[in-house]
């Protein structure tokens, strides 16, 4: 059964007791006998993501034309209960293969906004669990070998933040390496790393969905700082990595 809209709008508003007593009655009937269904709702409902207000920065910002060519016909207006699903289900992809699709297309030089994208369903339950050191160094080893980058948790250590975990992420066929942080403080940080070919870019500022952003470029790949915690603190955590980085590739 393939994933639907429809599916996971109807899941999230169980989850979010939106249902009306017939409704959810009728969804629970459902759930008894549907194998996938009862499946696709222990999905969500492990991902320990309070939907609402997970997901509002990233509804504020939405690109609704995208989205509602992909959930309606082109003369159906988008709910907000619509805009929660769509994002789920982008969610729940990199969820089932531990890696995400990011499916709305855009230019290249629009990679830091998907990855905000992305950034703004996380909440710190999101990074509540942490891998042995041995599979920390294991997912860097992969994560840096597929972006020729060398990665390790000594050089990647930050003060009151816990490494988390590293993957690789993709869009249209591009690699984008992912490393996460939970700060005691601002909650769930990362640092972004996609190939490049061009001249240097120097670091500059800048914000989207509410998190600041710290982005430079070195000749062979960019990078971006992203994360709740204020302006200076995050590019003095963007000084550090472009230090502990220089020489890695």
């Amino acid at each position: 059964m393939t994933l639907t809209a429809n599916t996971d709008e109807l899941l999230v508003a169980y989850l979010d007791n939106e249902l009306s007593a017939t409704q959810r009655q009728q969804l629970e009937e459902r759930l008894s006998h549907d194998a996938y269904l009862a499946e696709r709702l222990l999905l969500l409902e492990r991902s320990s993501l309070p939907f609402k207000s997970a997901f509002e920065p990233l509804l504020e910002a939405a690109p609704q034309s995208r989205l509602q060519a992909y959930l309606t016909p082109a003369t159906a207006a988008v709910s907000r209960r619509h805009l929660i699903a769509a994002a789920v289900s982008f969610l729940a992809l990199g969820v089932i293969g531990d890696r995400a699709l990011l499916l709305l297309s855009q230019p290249e030089e629009n990679w830091r906004e998907l990855v905000a994208q992305y950034m703004a369903l996380y909440t710190p339950q999101t990074l509540a669990e942490t891998p042995t050191r041995q599979a920390l160094e294991a997912q860097l080893k992969t994560t840096g070998t597929q972006l020729g980058l060398a990665l390790n948790s000594e050089s990647l250590a930050l003060q009151n933040a816990t490494l988390k975990n590293a993957r690789v992420l993709s869009y249209d066929e591009q690699s984008i390496a992912q490393i996460t942080w939970l700060d005691t403080a601002h909650g769930p940080l990362a640092l972004c790393i996609t190939g490049y070919s061009g001249k240097p870019i120097t670091a500059k500022n800048e914000q989207r969905l509410g998190m600041n952003i710290v982005y430079w470029a070195s000749t062979n790949h960019q990078f971006m700082v992203i994360g709740h915690g204020p302006m200076a603190q995050m590019n003095q955590i963007a000084q550090q990595l472009q230090s502990s980085l220089t020489g890695a590739s």
